[in-house]
């Protein structure tokens, strides 16, 4: 790319970690109130956030395997590096949750961390630009996640997950805001080529690591059951808000795909 877009990326991740130094940190042990988590929380309601904090477990791989792809661009590493942080906090205070509300024992945290660790996470795309548009998608995927499992929180009465949730969210709409920020440079440096491969990334689209977390057949009803995440709420809630922000929509990427083939999926 350009080195002009190179400096407006830059531009943006100064943006993005400058925001974040004013407004956004965050102490997991400090600013979450641990004593009030409810150990009466449901089933259903513990099931997903050992599930979210699986998700989340894979840090290592999506930090170091993503920073691999982009390091010669400084503003797309540095916030890579950057996230790692804010993301790593995610995955701690989740899994306080668990230990905290006693839904889970620490001994059930660490079989289960070890059985996540076995398997290792790549990368589902192989070019700096097809992930940029993917983790555009995928960061408003998880933010709305967290924003709907907080509302279950509310219900339940939870100060202490909604607290946490409440944070969390905040941060991955962040990430998802400096992700699109960066597609829309993407965007006037090559407009025709990044729609391709918006179409690419769509219609190949999965949230990370489901395949990889054991037992998500029956983890993925749960979240769909309690209506915090679907392919519906994908359609409607992520979508077509980013593709209307990007200024183009369904309609055009669909006939992008039928007069280029190989963007449909090969299966």
């Amino acid at each position: 790319m350009s080195a002009q877009f190179e400096n407006r990326l830059y531009e943006l991740y100064l943006d993005f970690f400058n925001r974040a130094e004013m407004e956004r940190r965050w102490n997991v042990q400090k600013d979450i109130p641990w004593d009030q988590a409810n150990p009466r929380a449901s089933d259903e309601m513990a099931l997903i956030v050992e599930s979210f904090m699986a998700v989340e477990l894979y840090l290592p791989d999506y930090t170091s395997k993503i920073l691999h792809l982009v390091r010669k661009s400084r503003g797309r590493a540095w916030f890579q590096a950057n996230w790692g942080y804010e993301e790593s906090k995610h995955s701690l205070a989740l899994e306080q949750w668990l230990l905290r509300s006693k839904k889970r024992t620490p001994k059930e945290v660490d079989i289960f961390t070890e059985s996540v660790l076995e398997r290792e996470w790549d990368l589902p795309f192989e070019t700096p630009r097809q992930m940029m548009i993917y983790t555009t998608f995928q960061e408003l995927s998880t933010g709305l996640n967290y924003r709907n499992l907080r509302r279950k929180a509310i219900e339940q009465q939870d100060d202490a997950l909604a607290t946490a949730l409440s944070l969390i969210a905040r941060d991955e709409s962040a990430h998802y805001q400096f992700f699109q920020d960066g597609v829309k440079l993407y965007m006037k440096e090559d407009r025709d080529g990044t729609l391709e491969d918006v179409a690419h990334v769509l219609a190949r689209f999965q949230m990370p690591a489901h395949a990889l977390i054991p037992d998500w057949e029956h983890r993925g009803k749960v979240i769909i059951g309690e209506k915090i995440f679907s392919d519906r709420i994908f359609f409607k809630n992520i979508m077509r808000p980013i593709l209307s922000v990007l200024g183009t929509s369904r309609d055009e990427l669909k006939a992008l795909a039928q007069s280029t083939p190989e963007l449909l999926p090969s299966n």
